[in-house]
């Protein structure tokens, strides 16, 4: 049986406290964001020592975070986190393909964030858990039903402050129409952000590893971005595909085009996104424009263009504009 070294057993310790610090904030409003990387120590962990050893780290950070805020706190970042991050680790030791590592982390995040989710509603709700995972459709609705009730009580105490009831309606009809549409969006809402977690997660571990001699395989630099040929017909066949079967208004395929949709979507804003840097990149460097002015353009120019980025991604996947795939006819030069 393989043994732990005694330098994986410190920096697993030492990160594993670093881990429980930022799991503190877990319940802290304006630094609730801070436990999005919660992973970040774990997959250091993982890169450097293994799987074994960030699973270990994970798992003291946890009872830390348990003893010092709540058991429930502790348990919700450790099946949060935990798997993903040791398992995105555990594939840049052995060096796959960043693509493939984001990817596959990503969807991990996705279950493990459905597994958040159901922990949360078993605490709200005081529902035992494996009956929220068994019945996680009904409890979600009896969750939104909740919200919906609590705010309907409340929206009665501003009728007495001079606030009309037509007014009152018509912003409780938009909050009913709110909570539909997240539920309906939920599944992709969860694996966008799983992706997302994912990347941000990847590129801190990177900058932090590469400060500390490691060189680690980068994905493509972001204005960069394309979609291989054989992948680019197949997704514009998809959309294609989609947009007939919306057309049709097929009512038990609702939920699965809306969802798909949605990620198609935000695919398409992601490479469209790309296609403006890319072109602020190309002006900034023929122009020699400043660093402040191409900051500011890299800001306020995808603000702008918000709207319209999944129509430049899907034109620029289907017409090549940027022509990075230089076997691929057509494109600006």
């Amino acid at each position: 049986m393989k043994t732990i070294s005694t330098r994986a057993m410190v920096e697993g310790a030492v990160l594993a406290a670093l881990t429980a610090i930022m799991g503190i904030f877990y319940n802290v409003p304006i630094a609730q964001a801070i436990t999005m990387f919660w992973s970040v120590p774990i997959i250091i962990v993982g890169y450097r020592n293994g799987f074994k050893v960030s699973m270990i780290a994970a798992f003291i950070a946890a009872v830390l975070v348990s003893l010092i805020v709540t058991p429930i706190v502790g348990i919700i970042l450790f099946a949060t986190y935990a798997i993903p991050g040791a398992v995105m680790g555990y594939m840049m030791r052995k060096q796959i393909s960043p693509n493939i590592t984001l990817i596959l982390c990503g969807a991990l995040l996705a279950v493990t964030a459905a597994l958040q989710l159901a922990l949360s509603l078993g605490l709200i709700l005081g529902v035992n858990v494996i009956d929220i995972i068994k019945n996680l459709d009904a409890s979600i609705n009896s969750y939104f039903s909740e919200i919906y009730s609590r705010t309907s009580d409340a929206a009665q105490v501003y009728t007495k402050f001079g606030m009309g009831e037509a007014d009152i309606k018509e912003a409780l009809q938009k909050l009913d129409l709110m909570l539909k549409q997240f539920k309906l969006l939920l599944p992709s809402s969860l694996l966008a952000g799983g992706l997302v977690t994912s990347y941000f997660n990847f590129k801190m571990v990177k900058i932090i590893l590469n400060r500390i001699g490691s060189k680690v395989q980068d994905v493509k630099r972001f204005s960069m971005w394309s979609v291989d040929t054989k992948y680019r017909y197949i997704i514009l066949g998809i959309t294609f595909i989609l947009l007939l079967v919306t057309s049709q208004q097929v009512p038990f395929l609702y939920s699965s085009y809306t969802n798909l949709y949605m990620l198609l979507m935000l695919f398409y804003a992601v490479f469209g996104l790309s296609v403006i840097v890319y072109y602020i990149e190309q002006i900034s460097e023929k122009y020699e424009i400043q660093k402040p002015v191409k900051t500011l353009m890299l800001i306020g120019l995808p603000l702008l263009l918000l709207a319209i980025l999944p129509y430049i991604g899907m034109f620029d996947i289907a017409a090549n504009v940027r022509r990075l795939d230089r076997n691929i006819p057509g494109g600006a030069r």
